[in-house]
């Protein structure tokens, strides 16, 4: 089978004889933007797009697996040099142009394995649209969201979430290549700017922050903790759900 699945590596015509099997598109979403010392810019799309091959190997034939979006929205980082952002209705115009393609080519269902938190609020507004407008059937998900147990009992930092010793661990094991082991050290953590935000609140309260305001470092969380064994086990954990979830997804919403 080798990568027989994943459309950056087909011609047109291997493209055309995949697409005559395929019931749904996984479609990863990640960012281009700081990551602390030790984890370069494209840690997110790395995470979600070697995981989201991991989870395209288990339902191939009857998925393929879409290039990844590498851009997404992170002005809360733009105070760190080098990171890229896109606006809200830049992210939104790709998304819809990049299913509206597949969708040219067969396609009717969508999957979307998103790497950087920054991202949700536009893919839950895109899932509505892309519906509605499209036809299709669409979700997505934050795909450590699938391992919050695994989560729970490794990653005890009290602020945590990027660039911690949970996405460094994932990093290690998705994409050595983009950690830093050398220069892996702990948030420089400030605290975040207002009461009842963060960790343990549910979200009861939202407003937007820069991530400049919460860590000198960008970091958060402890990294000196990561390993790759935790990075397997949310992995492990996370892939289960996935696949159990589409393979109904797909049996439910056969056309």
């Amino acid at each position: 089978m080798s990568n027989a699945f994943i459309l950056a590596e087909m011609t047109w015509q291997d493209a055309r004889d995949a697409l005559a099997h395929a019931e749904l598109a996984i479609i990863p979403t990640g960012s281009f933007e700081q990551h602390g010392p030790h984890m370069t810019f494209e840690v997110d799309t790395a995470r979600a797009y070697e995981f989201s091959k991991l989870l395209t190997a288990e339902l191939y034939p009857r998925v393929i697996l879409a290039p990844p979006l590498s851009f997404g929205i992170s002005f809360h980082h733009m105070a760190f040099p080098g990171t890229i952002t896109l606006r809200a209705e830049t992210f939104h115009a790709l998304i819809y142009d990049v299913v509206w393609s597949l969708r040219e080519h067969g396609i009717r269902q969508f999957f979307f394995v998103n790497g950087h938190g920054g991202n949700k609020a536009s893919l839950d507004v895109m899932s509505v649209k892309l519906r509605h407008e499209l036809g299709i059937d669409v979700a997505w998900s934050s795909f450590t969201s699938l391992a919050t147990e695994i989560i729970k009992a490794r990653v005890k930092s009290c602020i945590s979430g990027h660039a911690c010793e949970g996405e460094t661990s994932q990093a290690m094991y998705l994409a050595p290549n983009v950690v830093k082991r050398e220069r892996i050290t702990r948030g420089a953590i400030k605290g975040y700017p207002y009461k009842f935000l963060g960790k343990g609140n549910s979200g009861a309260i939202n407003t937007p922050y820069t991530f400049d305001e919460i860590t000198e470092n960008g970091s958060l969380g402890d990294a000196t903790l990561a390993s790759e064994e935790i990075g397997k086990e949310i992995v492990d954990a996370a892939l289960s759900k996935a696949v159990e979830f589409l393979t109904d997804f797909m049996d439910k919403n056969k056309a």
